[in-house]
């Protein structure tokens, strides 16, 4: 059985080729996100194993977490004085300072600014400097600057050259040199500016502190040892940590994202294995249908039932392995445009040889196989429970299935689905959350299944009047579409669930758009928005960007806003710092409780977080800094919820309070307000022109705000949309698939309508209407599982984010055309196909 199931699936290898493609497209997609992430996450640890390499070592200031929300958090320099108390401890044979933070450079009278950081370090001898001067020598002055080599040739910046650079201060400093790092020119989309301790002090507004000290252990002594003494000599203000839990950490830190970005891409990857699913499952049932006579021959022969069984599950499984081994090499293929996606949805990714790990290869290798076989199970058991005498027939396979299982299946789909329509009622009435919306989400895709061949044929004659236009190509259509509802059903299902994830998307998205326009718009009343241009989650904008532009004649107040994250027991939130006394003349708030003026050493709640957690104005919240650890704040009052979100965060503090609690100085927004009678023009040019000398500053008015932060939402849609269109192109595959099997199960029926008068022209628009019939009816299932989902999952949201239902009519209407479109052009190679048999030989078939 094993040999005469080889042979078969050798000697056919068209009639699977479509249901090839389609397991090798998902498992394309696994392969490919394993391999990205799995690149990125060696070049990270790689990166700060490098860092660290020369250093056993790391003394800084103590902090009650190291990173949040894959950002490390910046720490209080430590005490000049530290260094010689380290230097003295038993077991150290050398301790270097070692300052480090951003800084834009400026060369040639352009500014750099690359994707990734801008990165102004102090240099530090071997061992414990990354970087090595590969051309010139190293700084040896205030004056002097060694850039790495990658930025330098980037930017045409060589040796004697003036460069700016710009952090809490600016200095105007000479290229002396030209670094590595380790083997390479430079970090990736990253600018790196060596300079001098006291340089870098003076730039960073560090005064004599240092950030960090590197510690080298001494022959004879431990690194276990010298960690000891050198945590009981410095007591708990300091850490210390070894070189390998740094790089480990901040390796850990840079990789949060990167998980992220895994989840996202494996979800989608999901999707289209389960579109998959359905199109191995299709082609089996017709192919095995087709199959009949045969394996009525190995039954009369001896066969057994469990042996015809195996038989089409190890032909499945020839399938899964040549599917996964294809996939796997296409995977390899696409993480590289991967990784450019990822960059579009700010997420960029260091470049890196591919790493195909032994892992990811069986991953898709069992991923594939078992896929494929588990498809196949159902048509199989079905053709190994006929009768030998029964399957010799020249009835269909799928007509064989009783009265009675017909009925109960449908039935039970019904019951189903209805199961899962009654869960996405209970969250569209607002008492379900996302996980009940999930499992009503995944039960009704089962109820349909299962309910599919009992509502196809009704679905495909009232949705097929259309085509009776075409005359009898059209009627013929219809009617074949409705007389294999199995087939119909599960091809439909198919490109159903893509086209529904589509509109579910479209639906949140367009949601979460709106929703963000509308609160911001509400509730920030002022004239411009200064910002970074990087987006940086923290900030990005120098204390003095505010002071400038508030210091101008034609501003009549600027409020400054700043970011932070803090631990809410084991989970990460984030907050808001705001000037209560500027905040109100560029904000249209609506306190339902408290006052904002009474923010100082408190905190004010979105008041849907005041009610999950039972807080009311003068209770306390614990929250749990990373500078000063665990601290009771207040509660001075409660937000509306919209104007909270406007805001971007749930829980606001005073920017006293943020000084107290943060080591960070930098400012995430400025709201301006111009003053009364002043001119627009004019006094956009003044503020552009106080800009000039921060270039990542951007100065934006209410629309082009708005329009930045719906931008991140459009990129996100439109990432994932591109990425769910490939099943779609795995579903249209089916449709493929589908009809030309069908072709090879009708070819006597198609020769008798050649017969008697029914021309090649006729005839492919005969099979191409039957695509397109079953593309409107997949559209009709699919949008309405979108539009239905999507308005739940809003709604959902909605509990915690204020968010309204707005459907993109647009969008969905693009779809549905594209969708109905793209059937017709599914049917071209089976129509052509059909069009070319021979009448005579067609007629003759047995």
């Amino acid at each position: 059985m094993w040999r005469l199931t080889l042979r078969n699936a050798v000697a056919h290898p068209a009639r699977l080729a479509l249901t090839l493609l389609a397991v090798a497209l998902g498992i394309m997609f696994v392969t490919g996100t394993l391999v990205l992430t799995d690149t990125s996450g060696r070049a990270l640890d790689a990166q700060f194993r490098t860092a660290a390499a020369g250093t056993d070592l790391t003394v800084r200031r103590a902090t009650a977490f190291d990173d949040a929300m894959g950002v490390e958090v910046e720490r209080d320099p430590l005490p000049a004085a530290t260094l010689e108390r380290v230097r003295a401890v038993p077991g150290v044979a050398d301790a270097q300072p070692a300052a480090r933070g951003q800084a834009l450079l400026t060369a040639g009278g352009r500014t750099l600014v690359p994707s990734g950081a801008s990165l102004l370090r102090s240099w530090t001898p071997e061992p414990f400097n990354a970087f090595a001067v590969r051309t010139g020598r190293p700084p040896l002055t205030g004056d002097e600057v060694v850039l790495d080599a990658a930025t330098a040739r980037e930017y045409h910046v060589a040796l004697g050259d003036t460069v700016t650079v710009q952090a809490a201060s600016a200095a105007a400093l000479r290229v002396v040199g030209l670094a590595w790092f380790g083997d390479r020119p430079g970090l990736p989309d990253t600018t790196v500016a060596l300079v001098t301790l006291p340089a870098a002090q003076r730039l960073l507004g560090l005064g004599d502190g240092v950030p960090e000290i590197a510690v080298a252990v001494g022959e004879g002594a431990t690194v276990a040892q010298v960690r000891q003494r050198l945590a009981e000599r410095l007591g708990a203000d300091a850490e210390v940590v070894t070189g390998q839990d740094v790089a480990a950490a901040s390796a850990a830190a840079a990789k949060g994202q990167v998980g992220y970005l895994r989840a996202m891409l494996l979800a989608l990857a999901a999707a289209a294995l389960l579109v998959g699913g359905f199109l191995i499952a299709n082609t089996f049932a017709v192919v095995i249908g087709q199959r009949t006579r045969e394996l009525a021959v190995l039954r009369a022969a001896g066969a057994t039932g469990r042996q015809l069984l195996g038989s089409v599950l190890g032909e499945a499984a020839l399938i899964g392995a040549a599917a996964s081994a294809a996939g796997i090499g296409l995977g390899v293929a696409a993480a590289a445009g991967l990784r450019a996606l990822a960059g579009r949805v700010g997420v960029p990714l260091p470049d890196g040889e591919l790493v195909l790990l032994p892992r990811t290869v069986a991953a898709a290798a069992v991923i594939g196989v078992l896929i494929t076989v588990a498809a196949a199970v159902a048509p199989a058991r079905r053709a190994a429970r006929i009768a030998p005498v029964e399957a010799m027939r020249e009835a269909a396979l799928e007509a064989r299935t009783g009265p009675a299982t017909n009925r109960a299946r449908a039935l039970g789909g019904a019951l189903v689905t209805l199961a899962g329509a009654a869960a996405l009622g209970v969250v569209l009435a607002g008492r379900g959350s996302l996980g009940l919306l999930g499992a009503g989400a995944l039960v009704t895709v089962g109820g349909l299944t299962l309910l599919g061949p009992a509502i196809a044929p009704v679905l495909a004659r009232l949705a097929g009047r259309p085509l009776d236009l075409a005359g009898v190509p059209g009627r013929l259509a219809r009617q074949s579409a409705a007389r294999a509802p199995r087939r119909t059903a599960a091809t439909a299902t198919a490109l159903a669930l893509g086209l529904a994830l589509i509109g579910f998307m479209a639906v949140v998205g367009t949601s979460v758009r709106s929703a963000i326009r509308q609160s911001y718009g509400e509730t920030i009343t002022a004239d411009y928005v200064i910002e970074s241009s990087r987006n940086e989650m923290l900030g990005g904008l120098p204390p003095d960007v505010q002071h400038r532009v508030a210091a101008l004649d034609e501003v009549a107040v600027a409020s400054r806003l700043r970011y932070g994250h803090w631990k809410d027991g084991t989970m990460t939130s984030a907050l808001t710092a705001v000037d209560p006394a500027t905040l109100p003349r560029v904000t249209s708030l609506h306190l339902v409780a408290g006052r904002l003026d009474a923010l100082a050493g408190g905190v004010i709640l979105a008041e849907r977080v005041a009610r999950e957690r039972g807080l009311t104005v003068g209770d306390t919240l614990p929250m749990t800094f990373a500078r000063t650890g665990e601290q009771r704040l207040p509660v001075a009052g409660l937000l509306r919820d919209a104007d909270a979100q406007a805001l971007s965060t749930d829980y606001i503090i005073g920017l006293d309070t943020y000084a107290r609690l943060y080591a960070e100085n930098v400012d995430a927004s400025v709201f301006v307000r111009l003053a009364d009678g002043a001119d627009p023009a004019a006094a956009r040019r003044a503020i552009e022109a106080a800009l000039a000398g921060t270039p990542t500053a951007q100065l934006r008015d209410q629309a082009e705000a708005v329009a930045g932060r719906t931008r991140g939402v459009d990129e996100i849609l439109g990432v994932t949309t591109a990425l769910l269109l490939f099943t779609v192109a795995i579903a249209l595959l089916g449709i493929t698939n589908t009809l030309a099997l069908s072709i090879l199960e009708r070819t006597r029926e198609i020769g008798l309508l050649r017969a008697v008068g029914m021309s090649r022209t006729q005839l492919r628009w005969m099979v191409r209407g039957e695509a397109v019939l079953v593309a409107v009816l997949a559209v009709v299932i699919g949008v309405a599982l979108g539009l239905g989902f999507g308005a739940g999952a809003v709604t959902a949201l909605g509990s915690s984010t204020p968010l309204a239902v707005e459907v993109p009519f647009g969008r969905l209407a693009l779809i549905v055309a594209v969708a109905t479109v793209a059937g017709l052009v599914a049917g071209l190679l089976p129509a052509r196909r059909a069009a070319r048999l021979d009448v005579l030989d067609a007629i003759g078939r047995a």
